[in-house]
């Protein structure tokens, strides 16, 4: 073990880098969405500071006690890292609330909550390296052998976090499991025990422990209150696609329980026995416009980031219909199961048995390329916030959709756009795509006409057919427009308008 010591912590340091740096986009995603900008902010400042702390320590590495300078870089890394958990909601609402630009935003949060840590440890390589140079003889083979370790560990902790830890930890847990990795790190430098800067590791980690535990009882004994209403009660997930909160409250006199998935609200239920099954949120009401086509519907495939509320209402709503539920994230079905009314909603209609509703979790994308089923109308709310699932857009997947429905039949998207001006380069980059493979495309908006530079729910319907329908803004679209592409889907310089 004391062999292989250095080589050990490069093993932890490089494994914590890197997991800091996915864990980096979770925390940012609730205030900024799971988008480019926040990874080209996470991935460039990470970068950047390693590189500053690995050059900077190359200038000062033969004036310091090497060992005790490592020591300490451990030390006081571990005790940044467990800080952020504690400050992260400060800084993060701080910024949002003074600055308007959402690159902006991205940039600073990155380096008000990271920059400090990944410099730090960038200088973990290069003093270890100068420690392990006994000569000029082994000095290139001592460097090959540091930087293989480098990429090997990195590989694995990627692996270790998209299965492991993600699915089963909070991101705040796995912070404060890095500083108690940090930590113990330190006796693989000095073990003895007697030093005072290990007692001070000692009780860091045991503080870190400690705060480890309260985060992870977050929601135990909460359940009971929500299942209750009791009011403003908050239980928290995080899951391998998002961070979830689930609350109760009220909305227009009536008691309500909310999903927000990283910052946005993506769904809710009636809590009152008698209305588990209505719509709370307006826009949801307009997929019943398929039924506008003048066609016999009767088998429905439904693409969803949510917790099934559409589905209850058409179950609810439309006797002997049939409808299949595309949801990626197996974790949102589970807890619409327990605190969304899916479970009595099968109960009550006996779903089991008859098959009127069909759950599979996967990517919609991926279930449309491999589809060979005919549905009579596809409708699609796969959105995170004001940011579509991107895959979904594209003239590709379209195309896949086409071949999905039986002809001349109907596909509806909601989409979150203005009408006219900045706002609206989402709406008539995806309109003009649709139009690409369909005949016929209408824009229905589900709040207003009269102020053409207001974000709303937009229902977008496609068909080949000529549709008789009220409500349709006509969207004159120029020649320049932008069709969207698997090669070509700037979907989020699209839509960065609608939250500067």
């Amino acid at each position: 073990m004391k062999k292989y010591r250095f080589e050990i912590i490069i093993f932890i340091v490089d494994a914590i880098v890197m997991i800091l740096e996915l864990v980096a986009s979770r925390l940012l995603s609730p205030y900024f969405w799971n988008s480019n900008i926040v990874w080209t902010s996470v991935i460039w400042i990470i970068l950047l500071s390693s590189s500053l702390g690995s050059y900077l320590w190359w200038q000062i590495a033969d004036k310091k006690n090497k060992e005790r300078s490592l020591k300490t870089i451990l030390i006081w890394t571990a005790l940044v890292v467990f800080l952020i958990p504690f400050i992260q909601r400060f800084i993060l609402t701080g910024i949002v609330s003074t600055i308007s630009s959402i690159k902006l935003w991205a940039i600073l949060s990155t380096i008000l909550l990271f920059f400090i840590p990944s410099f730090c440890m960038g200088t973990v390589n290069p003093i270890i390296l100068r420690l392990k140079l006994e000569d000029l003889h082994t000095a290139w083979k001592t460097a090959g052998k540091i930087s293989a370790i480098w990429t090997i560990w990195a590989i694995v902790w990627t692996f270790l976090w998209g299965f492991v830890l993600v699915p089963n930890f909070w991101s705040n847990n796995i912070i404060f499991i890095l500083a108690i990795i940090l930590l113990f790190s330190v006796f693989f430098v000095n073990c003895n025990i007697k030093e005072k800067s290990n007692i001070f590791v000692v009780i860091m980690a045991i503080v870190s422990y400690l705060a480890f535990v309260w985060f992870s009882t977050w929601n135990i004994g909460k359940e009971d209150y929500i299942l209750s209403w009791i009011k403003n009660t908050i239980i928290n997930y995080d899951t391998e696609y998002g961070s979830v909160r689930i609350y109760n409250t009220t909305k227009d006199w009536e008691n309500v329980r909310i999903l927000n998935i990283d910052g946005w609200f993506e769904s809710a239920t009636f809590t009152d026995e008698r209305k588990q099954y209505d719509l709370v949120f307006e826009y949801t009401k307009y997929y019943d416009r398929m039924f506008d086509a003048n066609i016999d519907i009767n088998n429905v495939l439904l693409i969803w980031w949510g917790w099934y509320s559409y589905p209850k209402y058409y179950i609810n709503h439309y006797e002997d219909k049939k409808m299949d539920v595309v949801e990626i994230d197996p974790k949102i079905t589970e807890i619409a199961r327990k605190y969304f009314y899916l479970d009595e909603l099968i109960k009550d209609f006996d779903l089991e048995k008859n098959g009127r509703l069909t759950l599979m979790n996967e990517d919609g994308r991926t279930y449309l390329n491999n589809n060979n089923k005919l549905y009579d109308a596809i409708l699609n709310d796969a959105f995170s916030g004001d940011n579509p699932a991107k895959t979904l857009t594209t003239l590709e997947n379209i195309k896949n959709i086409k071949k999905s429905l039986i002809k001349n039949w109907v596909y509806l998207t909601n989409i979150i756009s203005s009408l006219e001006w900045n706002k609206s380069k989402f709406l008539r980059a995806e309109v003009n795509t649709l139009k690409k493979v369909f005949n016929n495309v209408y824009v229905i908006p589900c709040n207003t006409m009269d102020d053409l530079d207001v974000a709303q729910n937009n229902m977008v319907i496609a068909t080949d057919d000529v549709l008789n329908l009220e409500g349709v803004y006509d969207l004159n679209l120029d020649e320049n427009e932008i069709v969207i592409t698997d090669d070509y889907c700037p979907i989020d310089s699209l839509v960065s308008d609608l939250v500067e």
